[in-house]
C-alpha cells in the first residue's frame, strides 16, 4: 500500500509560457509518502526546478536560456522505493542526447533502474534567423543517483542543435543531439520533435 501527498509551489514570472524570451520560472513539489506493507517506508520526495530568460539584441531576436533540476527523497532508498516512484533523466524534455529515462545507473538488462537523487542543467542559445524560423544549440547534462544526492561519476552530458518554427501561439521544435559520454545502448544521436520550447 502506498499512501501519498502532493505540494506544489509555482512562480512563473516569463513573458509567455510556450516561447519565453524573457523573465524566470520556479516550480518545487513536495510529496510525503508512506510504503505499508511487509516493509514500512516513510520517506519525502521533494524536487524543484528553475529557469531563467536572458534577452539580447533588437525585439530579442537572441535569447540565453537556462534551467537547472534539484531532486533528492529523504529517507528513500533503492530498492525500497517502487521504481515507479524513482527520479529519472534523459529525453527531450531533460538530457537531450539521450533515450527517455536512459540516463543513470542501468540493470544487467540495460533497463533503467532509477535513483533517489536527481540534478539537471541546461543551456540554450535562441536565435531568430528570418520570419517565423529560428536556429537553437544546447548542452544539456543531467546525473540520476541511488544516494541522497548525485555524483560526478553519475553524470552524462549531451549538446545538439534545433530549428524552431512559430505557429503563432508557440514554436513546434525539432532538435538533434549527441549524448558525449556514450554507454553501450545509447545511441549515437537522437531526434526530438515537439511543441513549445524545451523549458
Amino acid at each position: 500500500v502506498i499512501l501519498s501527498g502532493l505540494g506544489v509551489l509555482s512562480l512563473d514570472r516569463s513573458n509567455d509560457p510556450l516561447s519565453p524570451t524573457r523573465g524566470w520560472r520556479l516550480d518545487t513539489r513536495l510529496e510525503p509518502t508512506l510504503i505499508a506493507g511487509d516493509d514500512t517506508l516513510p520517506y519525502l520526495k521533494v524536487e524543484s526546478q528553475a529557469t531563467g530568460y536572458l534577452p539580447f539584441g533588437e525585439a530579442a531576436r537572441t535569447v540565453f536560456a537556462g534551467r537547472l533540476k534539484l531532486g533528492t527523497m529523504v529517507g528513500g532508498m533503492i530498492p525500497e522505493v517502487p521504481a515507479s516512484r524513482r527520479f529519472y533523466a534523459g529525453g527531450g524534455g531533460s538530457v537531450r542526447g539521450y533515450a527517455y529515462q536512459a540516463v543513470g545507473p542501468r540493470l544487467s538488462d540495460n533497463t533503467p533502474q532509477g535513483g533517489v537523487s536527481v540534478l539537471e542543467a541546461s543551456v540554450e542559445i535562441r536565435q531568430r534567423i528570418r520570419g517565423r524560423w529560428s536556429a537553437v544549440a544546447f548542452v544539456d547534462a543531467g546525473a540520476v543517483g541511488t544516494d541522497q544526492f548525485p555524483t560526478g561519476k553519475d553524470l552524462s552530458t549531451g549538446a545538439g542543435l534545433g530549428v524552431r518554427y512559430d505557429l503563432g501561439f508557440g514554436p513546434i521544435r525539432a532538435d538533434i543531439a549527441v549524448p558525449l559520454d556514450q554507454r553501450s545502448g545509447d545511441a549515437g544521436f537522437q531526434v526530438y520533435i515537439s511543441i513549445g520550447q524545451s523549458f
